[in-house]
């Protein structure tokens, strides 16, 4: 993939078994998006989405074998991506929902695309909010 649109570094949190780690990864396209949705009764729901895209690269681990090495995307609504290398840790007195709070940039993952078999632009598609 063309280095000139994976201009974007993220911060990535996993959670595991009561843990965070932290992941940052340079190289990949943060995108915001605004979906609108209309109910039955006419009534307008905005949702910020954010679609990050991330080539392959080494140290990825499926969801079900990571135990805190290398980095996965989990869609177990826990998993957090932040735009840009931020020095913060999630400890007992900084958690998650503060991360959440300080970063205007900070969303839970809750849906990824592998698309790490094709021949070319092998990468993962990263859907949050």
């Amino acid at each position: 993939m063309s280095n000139a649109i994976f201009t974007d570094t993220v911060t990535l949190f996993n959670h595991y078994k009561g843990e965070w780690f932290k992941t940052i990864l340079p190289g990949v396209q943060w995108k915001d998006t605004i979906t609108r949705t209309v109910d039955s009764d006419g009534k307008i729901t905005i949702t910020p989405e954010v679609s990050l895209t991330v080539p392959v690269r080494a140290g990825y681990v499926e969801p079900k074998a990571f135990t805190g090495e290398g980095f996965t995307f989990g869609t177990d609504n826990l998993d957090v991506i932040v735009l840009g290398e931020i020095s913060d840790e999630i400890t007992q007195d900084f958690t998650i929902t503060h991360l959440k709070r300080k970063y205007d940039h900070a969303a839970t993952i809750y849906g990824v695309s592998d698309n790490t078999l094709r021949a070319m632009l092998r990468h993962w598609k990263v859907v949050a909010r």
